[in-house]
């Protein structure tokens, strides 16, 4: 009674069930369902005991099945995937197989998927939509942050992204007693530019001066535009005399700038080297205040504090 209510359970739910004996015999168990047979088609009055021989995807899975169950203990499942046989099936149907130990019996189970599969194919066109969505918002968002990060009209960092990388730059130089260097800059009478040849010349200038900086710096110095006129770069791991040294560089390399019909750029620097434990207030300070004594000064030159 008990295995006929169980034989009819696995009908109804369309399981086709195989009980191993050894390599690649199997022996149907209880009544198989109207789908196995019209798939694989019984021998007599006997349902089907070689499946796979009627059904590629199926003679594959056996091969995994067979190197599954000579290392598997009970308890542990393996799964086919799922799969249609091409023009045997009716309508949104598939097929998935599985194989594993039960009672210390070795059983592969066959199961046709109608309403599940158009469930799952469902579930799955949503996940991927949804997915290919968020893909898609993520690389906006990657686009605009990284937009977010640099200065539209010079194309070194911004101002924010400037204080964010001296934070984590100065984190280093406590931890490491890595060196670091700040070098303020500030174009010399930019307001002539645009007082006398218009704003459009001024950007020009801008332009210009930021375009000298990056191909002037290492790799991994830190250009970014302060705000107005003002530039500043981060010497990592540079000398005081190596810092000297290339904001001196930088002036004479900005003097040979040459924009349109426009006069000669020349800029203002003042330096800084870090102190440890040295707030990043302090220190921005103390290089705008040499930046002030040679701006205040004679300009075109080099100041340290």
């Amino acid at each position: 009674m008990k295995d006929l209510l169980a034989f009819q359970i696995i009908n109804r739910l369309n399981i086709a069930v195989l009980v191993r004996h050894d390599t690649n015999i199997y022996e149907p168990f209880g009544t198989m369902p109207s789908f196995y047979n019209e798939l694989f088609p019984p021998v007599g009055d006997k349902a089907c005991t070689t499946p796979w021989e009627h059904s590629p995807m199926l003679e594959m899975f056996i091969i995994d099945a067979e190197m599954f169950f000579g290392r598997v203990m009970e308890g542990e499942t393996f799964s086919s995937g799922v799969w249609q046989e091409d023009g045997k099936i009716e309508g949104d149907a598939a097929l998935i197989a599985e194989a594993f130990v039960i009672d210390d019996k070795q059983v592969i189970t066959i199961r046709l998927l109608q309403q599940d599969y158009r469930d799952r194919v469902g579930v799955l066109n949503d996940a991927r939509s949804k997915l290919l969505e968020n893909r898609e918002l993520s690389r906006n968002l990657d686009h605009y942050r990284e937009k977010s990060r640099m200065d539209g009209l010079t194309g070194v960092f911004n101002r924010s992204t400037f204080i964010e990388l001296l934070h984590n730059f100065i984190m280093e130089s406590n931890i490491k007693s890595k060196s670091l260097s700040l070098i303020m800059m500030d174009i010399d009478n930019f307001k002539k530019f645009n007082d006398t040849y218009g704003h459009l010349a001024g950007d020009e200038v801008l332009r210009a001066v930021g375009a000298h900086l990056r191909e002037s710096c290492r790799s991994d110095d830190v250009v970014a535009r302060y705000g107005g006129e003002e530039f500043c770069v981060v010497l990592r791991g540079s000398t005081q005399e190596n810092t000297i040294k290339t904001a001196h560089l930088l002036c004479e390399g900005i003097r040979k700038i040459r924009v349109a019909a426009l006069p000669t750029i020349t800029i203002s620097i003042g330096c800084a080297i870090y102190r440890r434990n040295e707030s990043i207030e302090q220190f921005i300070k103390r290089a705008d205040m040499a930046l002030y004594d040679i701006k205040y000064s004679t300009k075109n030159g080099v100041s340290m504090r």
